[in-house]
This record gives structure tokens, C-alpha cells and sequence, in this order.
């Protein structure tokens, strides 16, 4: 089996990050929104290339007001803030919540990897009546996600 990966934090690096999560909950977390899918679907969205398109609407809006009739120019420009700040703190963010998702992914696909193969030399031990083989892999038979039996089946 091929390891490609050993992960592993002392406690008292876990502490660390669990504090620095702490951080992000107490003081980001409350001034975020959350949406709900559909009404994801419905906004216009601002992406990189529209992103400079509406900074120079606010720059205009600013120096031009007699045409932001249509808008609060105040709310404009905080809303603009709101993204700039928003995308320093979301890229690192996002990169980092990859890596860990991907890591996980990786250790959970190693640790069910072995998981199985110990299963199957349960088996095998079981067919040879060896000690404890029994108990091991009825154990292990109940938890195992296999398939669901019919009671057909049973």
C-alpha cells in the first residue's frame, strides 16, 4: 500500500488553530451573511473582470454624483470596500480550506485503505479458525458500509 500522506498535529498546535478559528467565529462570523441557494442563483454576480468595471462606477459615482441619482453613493462605496477586504481574507481562506479538505480526503482514503485489507485478513484468519477471528470480523461486519442485505438475503 502506498502512503501518501502521515498528518499530525501536537496538542499544543491544535490548540493554536483551534484558537485562531475561535478568532474567525467571534469576529468575522457574526458580520457575514449567509445564502440560501436559490437566492445565490438569482444575483448578479461580481467576478474578476466585472470587478474593475465597478470601481470606476464608484470613482465616477463619487466625482459625477448628479448621475447616482439611482443609488446611495455611501452604501456603493462600502459595499466595493466590503468586497476588496472580503477577497484578501477569502483567497487565502479558500486555499487553505482546500488543503485541508484535500488532506482529509487523502488520510480518510488511507485510513478506509487499511481498514479494508484488515478486514480481509479477518476474513481469512475466520476461515482458518484462528483465535479471535470470529469476534473480529462479525465486529467489523456490522460497521462495514458495505451494501445493505435483503432480508431475502439473511
Amino acid at each position: 500500500m502506498n502512503n501518501r500522506i502521515s498528518f499530525s498535529l501536537s496538542e499544543a498546535e491544535k490548540k493554536e488553530i483551534l484558537a485562531a478559528l475561535n478568532v474567525l467565529n467571534t469576529k468575522l462570523l457574526p458580520k457575514l451573511t449567509e445564502l440560501a441557494q436559490g437566492e445565490v442563483r438569482e444575483l448578479p454576480v461580481m467576478g474578476d473582470k466585472s470587478y474593475g468595471f465597478v470601481f470606476k462606477a464608484l470613482e465616477y459615482a463619487k466625482q459625477y454624483p448628479e448621475y447616482a441619482s439611482l443609488i446611495d453613493v455611501e452604501e456603493f462605496e462600502k459595499d466595493v470596500n466590503s468586497v476588496g477586504l472580503l477577497r484578501e481574507i477569502h483567497v487565502p481562506l479558500a486555499q487553505l480550506t482546500k488543503k485541508v479538505h484535500d488532506t482529509m480526503t487523502l488520510a480518510g482514503s488511507e485510513a478506509y485503505v487499511s481498514g479494508l485489507a484488515y478486514y480481509g485478513t479477518s476474513k481469512e484468519a475466520m476461515k482458518r479458525k484462528l483465535p479471535n477471528a470470529v469476534l473480529i470480523t462479525e465486529e467489523l461486519s456490522k460497521r462495514f458500509p458495505g451494501r445493505n442485505k435483503t432480508k431475502k438475503e439473511e
